[in-house]
């Protein structure tokens, strides 16, 4: 369903939907929202690329809308029941491993979107294999997303101590490139995800989890505690382990320097090309209120085919999201991965926070931007895993 997952009472959607009577009290702004497709919000273009988390309306759910205000919002009847396949697994009912958060985190009622990295060390004394994670949200109200990265290293935890709240603030990122970046990401509404075998996940022996959640504006106080259940599966020789790593940014454009003038309305190109033969299976591009389209595509060396990926063509930097392809990209060695971002740094850019508009250069602050896509991608050579 489109609107459940986030319009309950106890979720993080501005009103419920869960009745007849609140659908009706909200239909015509229902209407509006959907067929200008603000709602649901997946940005990414249905037309360019398929993908398994696209989560949009089809034309005859549109028109069937349109259809249901201007009769006057006639209550429905309820369909009959139905004999219904064995359920679906939604959530790991007996995990390996649960990282928590080590306190609560206090989120004032300043109706102020804020982003929080809350730093936690795994403590596993050897690396581990997963094959399912569920993000499980300390409080619905106000928990939008959570893009967990994995550091190895010490430089999260100098900026959590240098903040004088628990975990530190971060806008954009986690404000570094760590072992593992967007190593997994979860929106409010979605449910746990299970690679299958022989897919799979790795931890690092002492590595700590970067949880970058982002809450949600709120006119009263709120607390949130959330953690993240894993489930292990066992290393052999069958496993092949999902990456996750940035092979689009800033180096890796041919028309730099990376520099938004004021008054610019400006295209970047950038190629990345494959050492060795690999599968993508999926795609989280970044950007911020400058930027006004991503499109991400590749083109193999051997075949020359290309292969469409994500093309956001109305970025709002509100709705970040990673992309999983609904068929993973083949890739030979030598092949070649291009992003096209378009930025807007003028007067007439509606999403700028920074009026009137100032020169831009790369970063994570409120005045920078970004040029990073993420990928989720495999090696598919055996002696690569």
């Amino acid at each position: 369903m489109h609107c459940m997952p986030c319009h309950t009472k106890t979720n993080i959607g501005a009103m419920p939907l869960s009745t007849y009577q609140q659908a009706k009290a909200y239909g015509k702004m229902i209407e509006y929202v959907t067929v200008n497709k603000l709602m649901p919000p997946s940005k990414a273009d249905e037309k360019f690329s398929q993908l398994k988390n696209h989560n949009i309306l089809t034309e005859v759910e549109l028109a069937a809308i349109k259809n249901w205000v201007s009769n006057g919002m006639p209550e429905g009847k309820m369909p009959a029941e139905t004999t219904t396949s064995p359920t679906k697994e939604t959530g790991i009912s007996k995990p390996d491993i649960v990282i928590a958060m080590e306190k609560s985190f206090t989120i004032p009622g300043d109706y102020k979107e804020r982003s929080q990295v809350f730093v936690i060390p795994t403590k596993l004394k050897k690396d581990e294999f997963i094959n399912a994670i569920e993000f499980v949200p300390g409080n619905t109200k106000v928990v939008k997303s959570c893009n967990i990265s994995i550091d190895t290293g010490q430089t999260a935890t100098r900026y959590d101590t240098n903040d004088l709240n628990y975990g530190y603030s971060s806008l954009a990122g986690v404000s570094f490139i760590p072992y593992q970046y967007n190593w997994y990401q979860w929106t409010a509404g979605e449910q746990a995800v299970f690679y299958p075998l022989p897919y799979a996940r790795s931890i690092p022996a002492g590595s700590k989890f970067l949880l970058h959640i982002t809450y949600t504006a709120s006119t009263s106080v709120q607390k949130d505690s959330s953690y993240v259940k894993f489930r292990f599966v066992k290393k052999d020789s069958t496993i092949k382990l999902i990456r996750s790593e940035v092979l689009l940014d800033t180096t890796h454009i041919t028309n730099g320097p990376f520099v938004i003038n004021v008054g610019d309305k400006r295209k970047f190109y950038a190629v990345h090309q494959t050492k060795k033969p690999m599968e993508i299976h999926s795609v989280m591009p970044m950007g911020q209120a400058a930027l006004s389209s991503w499109e991400i595509y590749a083109v193999d060396s051997l075949t020359g085919q290309r292969s469409n990926l994500v093309k956001i063509p109305h970025w709002d930097a509100h709705w970040k999201k990673k992309y999983t392809l609904e068929t993973p990209v083949q890739l030979s060695a030598g092949s070649k991965i291009f992003g096209v971002a378009y930025y807007n740094n003028s007067d007439d850019n509606t999403n700028l926070t920074v009026l009137p508009p100032k020169k831009i250069k790369y970063g994570e602050g409120q005045r920078d931007e970004l040029f990073v896509v993420q990928f989720d991608f495999v090696y598919t050579k055996t002696d690569d895993k």
